[in-house]
């Protein structure tokens, strides 16, 4: 069942939406919104008696209290355990589309002495195209306060931040190699700007993870056109994420 009838749920958009974007809007059919922290009430995380899953949770509860976390409890567990895999593999760890925070604190929780890499524009998305409009995606959406951002995270070690439009802001690690990448990024360009930056600096066996794959038009299409002629498969998962494991 919908969190909020049809009705209010456009009222709602109509007050957030700048109304240059809200025809294109309403020709898609409705879903049920992702707001907030209301978020933590899907994709709950089944523990099976595991030790380390029964952590994370309590993990999870405390980031959730603390910062507006826009995941699902088992993408957040996707996170978590990409980065506890990919500790073998040789390389930093990267973050585009930082926002709060909250998912750069779960990869605190698990990369150890690894170095963190924070990419954004902390100004909300620079730029958004007509295949983008199905979510209430504009220019200035998701903008988050780049000192509060980095004051949350102080405590953490080995922890870099790039305030801009990346890869406009990549110099600093354009000789680095990577054994984990997370996107979240939401269009088709910043997406596809990322997937040509990072993929060739992939360790082997290295992790590409992104959300919004099943639910962002523009995400899926960078995804699909640039692994379309590689030899890695795209994988869903049971979230919204997409991840790629690079041979």
């Amino acid at each position: 069942m919908s969190m909020f009838p049809k009705k209010n749920f456009f009222l709602v958009v109509d007050s957030l939406l700048p109304s240059k974007y809200l025809l294109k809007f309403r020709k898609f059919v409705f879903f049920e919104p992702f707001l907030g922290n209301d978020i933590a009430t899907r994709g709950r995380l089944s523990h099976y008696g595991d030790e380390e899953r029964k952590k994370f949770a309590k993990t999870l509860k405390i980031i959730r209290d603390e910062t507006e976390l826009l995941l699902e409890d088992i993408e957040a567990y996707h996170i978590f355990m990409a980065v506890k895999r990919t500790q073998k593999v040789p390389g930093d760890i990267a973050e585009v589309g930082v926002y709060k925070g909250g998912s750069a604190k779960i990869i605190c929780s698990a990369k150890g002495e690894k170095h963190l890499h924070l990419f954004d524009t902390f100004e909300g998305l620079p730029k958004v195209e007509d295949i983008d409009m199905v979510w209430p995606f504009y220019e200035g959406k998701f903008a988050a306060s780049y000192d509060r951002v980095r004051d949350y995270l102080k405590n953490d070690c080995n922890v870099f931040f790039y305030k801009g439009i990346f890869p406009g802001t990549s110099g600093p690690v354009k000789e680095k190699k990577f054994s984990l990448v997370n996107l979240d990024v939401d269009t088709y360009e910043s997406t596809k700007q990322c997937l040509e930056f990072f993929y060739s600096r992939m360790s082997p066996g290295g992790i590409l993870l992104s959300h919004d794959y099943m639910t962002a038009p523009g995400v899926k299409k960078a995804f699909d056109d640039f692994f379309s002629g590689k030899t890695e498969p795209v994988l869903e998962t049971a979230g919204s994420q997409c991840l790629v494991v690079k041979m």
